[in-house]
């Protein structure tokens, strides 16, 4: 279990504080998606509950003592996972309740007990409130290792009861050479760090799973729709077949572009620059409208991921293309 090279300050940095201090017992990593953030929460567990000396340096990707190897079995019975269950979006309160009832015991093999729990900001109110008392007296050398994507959504009591810790998206070079060390020629590495906010574990996702392909399609989709080229039914029912939060989370990245491109901002800020530049040549959008469309999608999108909403995908893509393309006027020369 390799750390990614951008990660080795921050993990020089707590290994460090460890054994000058103790870390505290509960940390909230938060990062931007797709930079290797739970492999770094791993590697942390792992650690924290290795026993043997080599633990000291940081160094236990090589480490065979018997935590280490039950690590490895992924049965150690002094680490617990916490994340939505049972097709969830929401940490519910019988969750926590387990991670309070393996903090409170005795710890079976190691020094002490370690929970990650991902993501923080899907705690329901009633899992929040039961993991309060664990996170402000917590037993013995137990930690408690949270993520999150939207450090703003997790509740304030949690956050002001956990030492924060932020980890900051890579440099353009830095990511290029990993990429380049996959086997990723220049080109596509950049067009995959564009499209994915410079995360770079995210870019290596995107193009080894064909979503570029994907994104392309809806993007000449969403072209063909707005200039009246392409029937409300066969784009709406080809989009209701796929992963929704996907759909409107690229639909409000496109927005983004949209309304930056129409206040003026090169094309080199944008994400999807080529499909929101050929939408620009076609048609002309009402800003005012284009805002108040692309806030509806962001709370859309914040309720999906926070796991607080449930829609119906057909009729809530329609409503959306519907209300896109009639916030863009098309210009003379596209056939209706």
């Amino acid at each position: 279990m390799a750390l990614y090279p951008w990660q080795n300050t921050i993990w020089q940095n707590l290994v460090k504080r460890h054994a000058k201090s103790g870390l505290p017992h509960a940390l909230l990593l938060t990062s931007t998606k797709g930079i290797g953030k739970h492999e770094l929460t791993r590697t942390i567990a792992r650690w924290l509950l290795c026993q043997s000396e080599s633990k000291q340096h940081g160094d236990v990707s090589s480490c065979q003592c018997h935590s280490c190897q039950l690590w490895e079995a992924g049965s150690h019975p002094d680490f617990m996972l916490c994340q939505p269950e049972d097709n969830s979006r929401q940490i519910r309160i019988d969750n926590v309740r387990k991670v309070n009832e393996l903090i409170f015991q005795t710890p079976q093999i190691s020094a002490c007990q370690v929970v990650i729990l991902r993501p923080a900001e899907v705690m329901n109110t009633n899992a929040a409130n039961a993991l309060l008392k664990t996170l402000e007296e917590p037993p013995g050398e137990s930690y408690i290792l949270l993520e999150t994507e939207r450090f703003g959504s997790v509740l304030p009591t949690i956050r002001s009861r956990c030492q924060r810790i932020t980890l900051p998206v890579p440099s353009r070079e830095e990511s290029v050479d990993w990429l380049a060390q996959q086997g990723v020629s220049q080109q596509d590495a950049v067009l995959a760090l564009t499209r994915n906010g410079n995360a770079p574990v995210a870019a290596a996702e995107w193009l080894s799973s064909g979503t570029g392909a994907k994104q392309e399609k809806w993007a000449q989709e969403l072209v063909q729709w707005t200039t009246h080229q392409l029937p409300l039914d066969k784009v709406a029912s080809a989009w209701a077949k796929l992963e929704f939060q996907d759909v409107i989370q690229w639909f409000y990245q496109i927005s983004c572009d949209a309304l930056k491109a129409a206040c003026g901002a090169p094309s080199v800020h944008l994400q999807f620059a080529e499909p929101v530049t050929e939408l620009q040549a076609r048609s002309v959008a009402d800003t005012q409208l284009l805002i108040t469309f692309q806030k509806k999608v962001q709370n859309m999108l914040g309720q999906l991921l926070s796991g607080a909403s449930h829609y119906n995908k057909t009729l809530t893509t329609e409503a959306l293309l519907l209300e896109w393309q009639a916030l863009n006027t098309v210009t003379a020369g596209v056939k209706e």
